[in-house]
């Protein structure tokens, strides 16, 4: 078997196909697959995700592959035979964008510098594109199967994971699988996954004040770090200007103040994966440290003051005694990732999204944890994930990155972040992010380098042909 992949150079193969793959991904990244309002039952998360799952699965149809459409949730591409399954899963939903912050359109591709600009180019068009070029490029040269191949495409992993669910459903689970939806070398475990709200309990009683805080909004899932949140204030305009560029300047961030018939305030932060919020800047939590500072209505001092002192700069959950490490798995991390009030419906909340350690019972300390003026709801909870690093599925694939990178330094790791490969009875996450490239997931700007995406197809081809053929 080993004889036979020297016997084939999949970096030269690739290259062959570059032209064909950049065309394919860029009318894929091209589609505007946001998570839609749009709901039928042809597109049950909107019309772009349907459109991107169509797009990938004509692309299989084309080239000659069995493809299926299931519940208009999910598809896949198979290739190959065999009895058992090897699974590869991808997404072509995207996270939401925010246009302005971005040097060129985020769904018209473009290259600059050897960089593929576009939201979902890393995170998972791109990717998702690799495996399906690599396992075309082993089905034309013609190997010999020994399982068959499945490209399974999700169309909701970044609001919930309802679409694989619903495959599942309907569909053989694989007996094995990776997800091209994270970093190399290899992520082996995934962190459990808990989201929930912390509710205001509004008051009617009335304290004297210099404003009073009728709106905030913050953020649009709860993976993803905070960009940018808007608050609207009622009262005396005075020297609200002068105080918040001060505060602006102290925290060398950007927004603006906009007088009209209210107050306006709007405070940029830095957006970042939700599983990693320490490497952003929460523009939600930083907005309510200003507003703290202010004389408040009764409700709208109880809402800042909660994110201010409990929530705000501390990604780890010390402050209201939720920190936990262990050294195989790492820290509990907690990001606030949608943050919201309405004076006028009594509405105020901070939904929260943590990955813990397998060993830490989040849920048993959420469930005890008293804090004043506000209600804890959980809303959602997912178990760790884990893959021994000695199962063959984990050797192979990490030999095969070394052999293709040189990288002897980096090994199989855990990771905050949940990806498909959880939804596999023995599942893993291999690439397709290089280890010290810039990290551009879920943020303005997303790029993929074009020589990195050539050079993860290679890396899936020869992983795939040492898994799935003789």
């Amino acid at each position: 078997m080993e004889g036979y992949v020297m016997n084939i150079n999949f970096i030269e193969e690739v290259q062959k196909h570059k032209e064909e793959l950049l065309k394919d991904l860029f009318d894929l990244l091209s589609v505007r697959s946001i998570l839609g309002t749009d709901v039928t039952d042809e597109t049950p998360f909107g019309s772009g995700p349907r459109k991107a799952l169509d797009k990938i699965l004509s692309f299989g149809e084309r080239d000659g592959y069995k493809t299926k459409l299931v519940e208009n949730k999910a598809g896949h591409i198979e290739a190959g035979n065999g009895e058992e399954l090897f699974g590869i899963l991808g997404h072509v939903d995207v996270v939401p964008v925010v246009e302005e912050d971005w040097i060129s359109h985020p769904f018209k591709p473009e290259i600059r510098e050897g960089k593929l600009f576009a939201r979902g180019a890393l995170d998972d068009k791109g990717p998702t594109m690799a495996a399906y070029y690599a396992i075309k490029l082993l089905d034309k040269l013609g190997v010999k199967w020994n399982k068959r191949v499945r490209l399974i495409i999700g169309s909701d992993e970044e609001t919930g994971f309802r679409c694989v669910k619903s495959y599942f459903e309907h569909e053989e689970q694989p007996a094995t699988g990776f997800t091209p939806d994270a970093m190399y070398p290899l992520v082996y475990a995934e962190k459990a996954r808990a989201t929930f709200d912390y509710k205001l309990n509004f008051k009617d009683e009335v304290n004297s004040y210099d404003y009073k805080l009728l709106n905030f909004e913050g953020g649009q899932v709860p993976n993803m770090v905070v960009a940018s949140a808007k608050a609207v204030l009622e009262g005396d305009v005075r020297d609200i200007k002068e105080k918040f560029e001060k505060f602006l300047a102290a925290e060398k961030l950007d927004g603006t103040v906009s007088v009209k018939e209210n107050i306006e305030l709007e405070l940029k932060g830095k957006a970042a994966h939700g599983s990693t919020p320490q490497l952003g800047i929460n523009g939600a939590t930083k907005l309510a440290e200003f507003l703290n500072m202010l004389n408040l209505d009764v409700n709208g001092k109880n809402f800042v003051s909660f994110i201010t002192e409990k929530l705000a700069n501390d990604p780890f959950g010390e402050r209201l005694g939720l920190k936990y490490e262990d050294d195989e798995m790492g820290t509990a991390t907690y990001n606030y990732g949608i943050v919201k009030y309405n004076a006028a419906e009594k509405v105020g909340f901070a939904s929260t999204d943590s990955r813990y350690p397998k060993n830490f019972n989040l849920v048993d300390k959420l469930n005890n944890l008293k804090i004043d003026n506000i209600t804890l709801e959980i809303t959602s909870t997912k178990e760790a994930h884990y893959v021994s690093k000695d199962d063959e599925l984990v050797t192979t694939l990490v030999d095969v990155y070394r052999k293709y990178t040189g990288d002897k330094e980096n090994d199989a790791f855990v990771l905050g972040g949940g990806t498909y490969a959880r939804c596999l009875k023995k599942g893993v996450a291999f690439g397709a992010l290089l280890p010290g490239r810039q990290d551009t997931m879920h943020q303005a700007n997303e790029f993929i380098l074009v020589d990195d995406l050539l050079l993860s197809t290679a890396i899936y081809a020869e992983g795939i042909y040492r898994l799935c053929c003789e």
